[in-house]
């Protein structure tokens, strides 16, 4: 374990490695941990707190798996290199204050650069999370992070509960449900922000499978790094209609994952242009009462 320690490597290069940290507070039982962690893949869940491929095998190497130091590799790895937009796209540090909604939570990360950074955090999870391990997870830090089991459409909070909800949807198999969104616009105050990360429908796969449909010949893609349903931004501005002042913008892309020509471009210009994830961005109206219902339509 400890040689594991002393070679590690983040992306072939040299990195300072955080210390274990004991659990604030005991979750579970490490009996009833053992037995949740069985059936889990520790490579699937650390390929998709980084935004990688699920058959990506290099994430946290060598390191035992929901250890803390593979959870401390993890919440560093994410943010680095091809997650380097994550800080700015999610605004952990323009929000102290502010109680924050956190949906999708992936293995907590989000949740702990929230917290870091003086918001008030409350995780939402359904039975899709792993939640045990988040919670153990976000029990070894002494941070403002609750954690409230929520149904896949209503939210157990009163109205105009919170300021801010970022919605993790990068793996969720259906599309964001009308049904959802006029819970969101509920628990948000008037003026409150929802930001959400969403798989790209016309992203790089797409656009390589119609310019070179003979690809396969000569070389296969990667999988997708996020599986849950694609959409457009046209689509979330269909259904986020209720919010007004809204932004779009596509982001994450590696190079691994583009034909060999496509490589020389720009990095920072393709993915703006046929990026993996939609980050989208939108208001509640100052003039909506705090809470409120909203009607919307499919």
């Amino acid at each position: 374990m400890d040689a594991a320690r002393g070679n590690l490597k983040l992306y072939d290069a040299e990195v300072a490695f955080l210390p274990e940290r004991e659990p604030a507070a005991p979750v579970a039982s490490s009996r009833r941990l053992a037995a949740l962690r069985q059936p889990l893949d520790p490579i699937v869940l650390a390929n998709r707190e980084l935004i990688r491929p699920l058959g990506h095998g290099r994430a946290a190497c060598g390191l035992v798996p929901f250890s803390a130091a593979w959870y401390d590799e993890l919440e560093q790895k994410r943010y680095q290199r091809h997650g380097a937009w994550l800080p700015g796209a999610l605004e952990f540090g323009r929000h102290p204050g502010e109680s924050l909604l956190l949906l999708g939570p992936g293995l907590g990360s989000d949740a702990v650069r929230y917290a870091s950074a003086g918001t008030p955090v409350t995780v939402g999870l359904t039975t899709a999370d792993a939640d045990e391990l988040v919670r153990e997870n976000l029990g070894r830090h002494v941070l403002p992070i609750r954690t409230v089991s929520v149904g896949t459409t209503a939210l157990p909070f009163p109205d105009g509960a919170f300021d801010v909800v970022t919605w993790n949807a990068l793996h969720d198999p259906t599309p964001p449900a009308p049904s959802r969104v006029a819970e969101l616009f509920r628990v948000l105050k008037g003026g409150g922000k929802v930001i959400g990360l969403f798989p790209a429908h016309y992203d790089a796969g797409y656009w390589q499978d119609l310019i070179l449909p003979l690809q396969w010949l000569y070389w296969q893609r990667p999988a997708d790094s996020a599986t849950g349903a694609k959409v457009t931004g046209r689509q979330l501005r269909h259904t986020f209609r209720a919010f007004h002042e809204f932004k779009v913008s596509k982001r994450h892309l590696r190079r691994s994952e583009l034909p060999h020509p496509w490589r020389v471009l720009p990095l920072v210009v393709l993915e703006r242009l046929i990026g993996r994830v939609l980050v989208f961005k939108a208001m509640k109206p100052l003039s909506a009462r705090s809470g409120g219902t909203v009607s919307i339509a499919a």
